[in-house]
């Protein structure tokens, strides 16, 4: 097992959006194998580039190993109500979306995940966000065990090919009394 004490936290900052999103492209692969097409890789990627520009709603963050190789990432961004199936539950809401949550096997369960997610965390309550939402899928090692540890509750179980599962967790308000910007 890794040791949590060697691996250092970021958040994405213009140099690390590269190598982060080929990390996270990389890690999609290996999960969704054929599942998805290669034009949605692609679109993946320009969307990525999208959200990591709207740094007041948006941010990812990253885990590194000692050589300075990305062994994790997550992003959180404001949900912008795509999914049909939801579309009544989250409108007119700040709602905040968990995705692309992903740590190279070698370092799963050590703690990269747990401190990735306190990290999109703090950046939500900090933006006030009233929700975090995900989607996840059974057939992800890990995902939906995960999620659901950290206290994240099933809201739609679409039984569909894919075994997608939305999931929310209410986030507490933080009240920032002295008017201090908070980045």
């Amino acid at each position: 097992m890794k040791r949590i004490n060697s691996i250092n936290f970021s958040y994405v900052y213009k140099h690390l959006e590269k190598p982060t999103k080929d990390f996270i492209i990389n890690e999609y692969m290996k999960h969704y194998k054929q599942r998805i097409s290669n034009l949605q890789y692609e679109v993946i990627y320009k969307k990525m580039s999208i959200l990591m520009k709207q740094k007041d709603t948006n941010a990812f963050f990253i885990s590194y190993n000692e050589k300075r190789q990305i062994i994790g990432a997550i992003s959180i961004t404001k949900y912008d109500n795509r999914i049909l199936s939801l579309k009544n539950r989250y409108m007119n809401k700040d709602i905040a979306e968990i995705g692309r949550c992903y740590v190279d096997e070698r370092y799963r369960r050590c703690g990269v995940g747990s401190r990735l997610l306190n990290l999109a965390t703090t950046f939500a309550e900090k933006n006030n966000y009233e929700k975090m939402y995900l989607h996840t899928q059974y057939f992800l090692p890990g995902g939906f065990n995960f999620w659901s540890k950290k206290g994240f509750k099933i809201t739609l179980d679409e039984k569909d090919k894919l075994q997608t599962v939305h999931m929310e967790k209410r986030l507490q308000k933080i009240t920032n009394k002295y008017n201090i910007q908070m980045v």
